[in-house]
């Protein structure tokens, strides 16, 4: 695979877009889509509609997929319209453009079935498990089954259609990049193992567009305490050292 050096983010007025926007600035040559007018230069694009999609990503090396109703209370007709056929589109105009590498932004709630209390954003602290990539996916929510979708899209276009895809099960990634925004709340357990800081999750995405793989997926949290994905095959597999802990934050 040539060097990336053109980078298209979808969903750049977003939570991880805006961070990935300041934070890989400085090595790739960036180009945003967003849906609406936001407080920096971007292309205008509904990715569920294939007439503007077309030709967006003229140019580009590389796609980081972030679009997406992020909610994991979405309903059907959401998820369908903006996770699942914006998400064909994407992937059909990646190879119309000739990109050489998609990265896209899946979810950690892939598997949090296998630990969740009673809502997609609690957890339950008596379910230790260190879960690997390679257990079978539990998903929580229609939002997780969009993402299942896209992992397994990904999956065929990178065999069929030559796109190299990379999935990542993001965790949670806020504005304030402190964990204790949640301290005493129903969803602070579930922070406190999911939390991804700013760093960490600028790092795995400069691994992600640079590691030499056909096709990978990867869990993508800060090296919490109270973490329930094992990072050993990622640590291996992508390259990626989280520097964080959300531990370290509620411990101050």
């Amino acid at each position: 695979m040539d060097r990336i050096q053109r980078v298209g983010i979808t969903g750049a007025n977003g939570s991880i877009g805006r961070v990935l926007m300041a934070g890989l600035a400085d090595r790739y040559e960036l180009k945003a889509f967003s849906r609406r007018e936001v407080d920096f230069p971007t292309t205008l694009v509904h990715f569920d509609q294939p007439a503007q999609v077309e030709g967006a990503f003229e140019g580009l090396d590389a796609v980081i997929h972030l679009a997406a109703d992020p909610s994991p209370m979405a309903p059907w007709a959401s998820v369908r319209e903006h996770n699942i056929e914006a998400m064909y589109q994407v992937m059909e105009e990646c190879v119309r453009a000739g990109v050489q590498r998609m990265v896209f932004a899946s979810t950690n709630h892939t598997m949090h079935g296998n630990s969740i209390l009673s809502t997609p954003e609690t957890l339950d602290p008596q379910k230790p498990m260190a879960m690997k990539l390679g257990d079978a996916p539990n998903p929580d929510s229609l939002y997780a089954v969009s993402k299942l979708f896209g992992e397994h899209l990904g999956k065929l276009y990178s065999e069929q259609r030559g796109l190299s895809f990379i999935g990542l099960r993001i965790g949670w990634t806020i504005p304030e990049n402190d964990p204790t925004v949640m301290r005493g709340t129903s969803a602070e357990e579930y922070m406190r193992a999911m939390f991804l800081s700013h760093r960490d999750c600028v790092q795995a995405h400069r691994r992600a567009l640079e590691v030499d793989a056909r096709y990978m997926l990867a869990y993508v949290v800060s090296d919490n305490g109270r973490r329930v994905f094992d990072l050993e095959e990622t640590r291996t597999l992508l390259g990626y050292e989280p520097q964080d802990d959300a531990e370290a934050f509620f411990s101050r």
